[in-house]
């Protein structure tokens, strides 16, 4: 299986598979997504099948905890584990953007930066450009109400 390692003062490493867990944000049991006020569609549910298939799931109670009690946390994992996707998520989860702060992760290309962007909004069954958004050269697809945006490095 995939193996990510969470770094903070002490060398830690946790191993990580599959986890089921309650909708992202929301209460165990609650069909309301906390980003829009809005009942998650099927697609919602499907989708997070998918995601909780991915390695970073069953750390992510941990990743959380580590998120909450350091300032900065290196992050190792394979590819496919949910880094980009997954990660960026549970940092919303955790709080992290409270005070209007935004997440931003960089990408290393354009296109890159829009479909991660794209996947991510439909994790989180928002619409693109509004919760979700990137930055690329010459296009912002970003809101008022973005607190996630993939960008480009040079963004």
């Amino acid at each position: 299986g995939a193996a990510m390692s969470y770094e903070s003062g002490q060398k830690r490493k946790l191993d990580i598979g599959a986890l089921s867990a309650a909708p992202q944000g929301g209460m165990p049991g609650s069909h309301i997504n906390p980003m829009t006020g809005r009942p998650f569609s099927a697609k919602y549910y499907e989708i997070l099948a998918q995601r909780q298939r991915l390695p970073v799931w069953e750390q992510k109670d941990d990743f959380i905890a580590m998120v909450k009690k350091n300032q900065t946390i290196v992050l190792v994992g394979e590819t496919g584990s949910g880094k980009t996707t997954q990660i960026p998520s549970l940092m919303l989860e955790a709080g992290v953007n409270r005070g209007r702060k935004l997440i931003a992760c960089t990408q290393p290309r354009r296109v890159a930066a829009m479909s991660v962007s794209k996947r991510v909004s439909e994790e989180l069954d928002v619409e693109l450009g509004e919760e979700v958004g990137y930055s690329i050269r010459f296009e912002d697809m970003t809101g008022t109400k973005t607190v996630l945006k993939y960008m480009t490095d040079g963004m």
